[in-house]
């Protein structure tokens, strides 16, 4: 199949289910931006990402289409990430996570390196469905019993299409599938304040999404100053990813013999 989402590499394969409206493929990039609070200054970049999944509330889109899971909402671009929290009200200061399946680099740090399996809202019909779960409207047992298949097949994520922004792409997922999500960058911008008030934290590099797990270690300070915690190296994630990071190092050196 031909690329179906603006934000993935272009020559991408992508594989369709043969009777569900289910997709797989890789190589995606991601955006969720969220209103900057004064309470995130001095957390890991690590515990803000962490944040991203959290208990759904009862108005948020599509929220009970699978129920009893974490969600957490991305969208295509960093255009539609922004008017999306700008559609709930959100101010200037504006925290923007720039993400990427893990499967999809030259060094995974998550194992095992899946691609993303993805409910596509867009393309196969399936957005009559979703209307009548966001509208909270009784569905069908024919429609039920499709929902539970495609359920059964422990999708990562929902793409359906932005409300707040002509033409752009949210994407829902799970909480199996946020965690085949890796950050790439995360970005700070005071909008509310005056002078030069941005920071950034590169997470990956190059095209490859070559991983640099030390930066998750990383906090922001007043005026959008950034400093690193080095306790990050002694937590769990750390410790896990760089496992992942040294095993799939040592299967692309076996490969090169």
């Amino acid at each position: 199949m031909s690329e179906l989402f603006p934000n993935q590499y272009w020559g991408m394969e992508i594989w369709k289910h043969k009777e569900l409206p289910i997709l797989e493929s890789h190589d995606f990039n991601f955006f969720r931006c969220i209103e900057f609070k004064e309470s995130f200054y001095g957390k890991m970049l690590s515990e803000l990402h962490s944040d991203n999944l959290r208990v759904s509330r009862v108005d948020n889109r599509y929220s009970n289409l699978f129920p009893g899971q974490k969600l957490s909402y991305w969208a295509d671009s960093p255009q539609t990430a922004r008017a999306e929290v700008k559609r709930w009200g959100a101010k200037n200061n504006l925290l923007t996570f720039w993400a990427y399946d893990d499967g999809s680099s030259f060094i995974p740090t998550v194992y095992p390196a899946d691609y993303l399996r993805i409910i596509d809202g867009i393309h196969f019909g399936f957005d009559g469905i979703l209307k009548k779960v966001e509208n909270h409207e009784k569905l069908s047992e024919e429609d039920r019993n499709f929902v539970d298949r495609i359920a059964l097949e422990e999708p990562d994520c929902l793409a359906y299409k932005s409300e707040a922004r002509k033409g752009g792409i949210c994407f829902l997922f799970f909480e199996h599938g946020f965690k085949k999500l890796s950050l790439r960058e995360v970005s700070l911008r005071l909008g509310d304040y005056p002078g030069k008030n941005c920071a950034a934290v590169h997470c990956a590099v190059t095209s490859d999404f070559t991983p640099v797990i030390e930066s998750y270690g990383y906090y922001f300070l007043p005026k959008a100053r950034k400093k690193y915690n080095e306790e990050y190296k002694k937590t769990d994630e750390y410790i896990l990813r760089k496992q992942v990071k040294e095993y799939s190092s040592m299967k692309i050196r076996e490969a090169m013999k």
